[in-house]
């Protein structure tokens, strides 16, 4: 129906609001721009430009051509990028999100084994919080995601396994590290060390708390496991994670982990996460089944 070079003009008029700073970015005479977008009109018996005072904007039927080149034109650089990875890596690559308490985990259970059966895939890991591996599986940034916490996206595909449980993460000197386990009301008597909201984690002990009717006042917020371990460590607080977070410096000796006394910490999830309509590739499937047998018996 019409031309993707003339579409392109238009696009740029209507992103630097004139037909003559459209051409100096594109380095061509304004009139050809001009007589481009006169036939795109022709063609489609709309009006596509209108000027406002000294600028030129966009009509409706404008924007949306517009809006749909844009839209093309990204969709092709992805593509494009997507190309030139293949080209430069034979196996292909797999992209994946994990949760910061989940590292450990994944490296031991599912990376020693995948490295060996497809050791010339690229695997893109990123360590995110639980809304930005929800996006990122949506959007189609993402292959598949490690996660942990309360989730509520029904689109996706989602195998859940059982990852509690929660527990009080303190120094070895703490006064509270001794105990078998501690309840939520307990812990109001002492500095507690908080993770951002957007942790599927401290969304778990927001809930904990306002089951028993009080509020998760922290000393130190930290947006990383590694600095709440390490605020621990230093007998500044109680952080909270699960125990295969915490199980190297648990099994080091340098912090000891308190399960927490509330159905919520003993009943946590773990969740491996796919969009319910990408296609995998071999690689992307094997990968898929490790993440199962690894995360399915614990």
């Amino acid at each position: 129906m019409y031309q993707d070079r003339q579409v392109g003009y238009l696009y740029e008029v209507g992103n630097q609001g004139g037909i003559r700073r459209a051409a100096d970015i594109l380095g061509v005479n304004p009139s050809v721009i001009s007589r481009q977008i006169a036939q795109l009109e022709r063609a489609l018996q709309l009006p596509l430009l209108e000027r406002r005072g000294r600028n030129v904007v966009l009509t409706e039927a404008g924007r949306l051509l517009a809006e749909d080149h844009f839209t093309s034109r990204q969709r092709r650089e992805k593509l494009e990028s997507q190309l030139k990875d293949l080209r430069h890596m034979r196996g292909g690559t797999i992209s994946v999100r994990i949760g910061g308490g989940l590292i450990s985990a994944f490296i031991e259970g599912v990376m020693r084994e995948f490295a060996r059966s497809y050791p010339q895939v690229f695997v893109d890991i990123v360590v995110g919080s639980m809304q930005e591996m929800l996006n990122d599986i949506v959007s189609g940034e993402a292959d598949m995601a490690l996660a942990f916490g309360p989730i509520g996206t029904p689109e996706l595909k989602r195998h859940s396994v059982q990852w509690g449980p929660i527990c009080a993460v303190v120094s070895p000197q703490h006064p509270i590290a001794g105990r078998s386990s501690i309840t939520i009301e307990e812990l109001v008597d002492y500095q507690l060390i908080a993770l951002t909201e957007n942790f599927g984690l401290q969304r778990h002990m927001n809930a904990m708390f306002k089951s028993l009717g009080l509020q998760f006042h922290p000393a130190y917020r930290c947006n990383q496991f590694s600095t709440a371990m390490g605020l621990s460590q230093a007998g500044l607080g109680i952080s909270f994670m699960t125990a295969y977070a915490a199980a190297d410096p648990v099994r080091q000796g340098s912090l000891v982990a308190v399960p927490l006394d509330h159905p919520i910490a003993s009943s946590a999830q773990c969740h491996l996460l796919r969009s319910s309509d990408r296609r995998f590739t071999p690689a992307a499937h094997h990968m898929w089944r490790l993440l199962h047998n690894a995360f399915r018996d614990r």
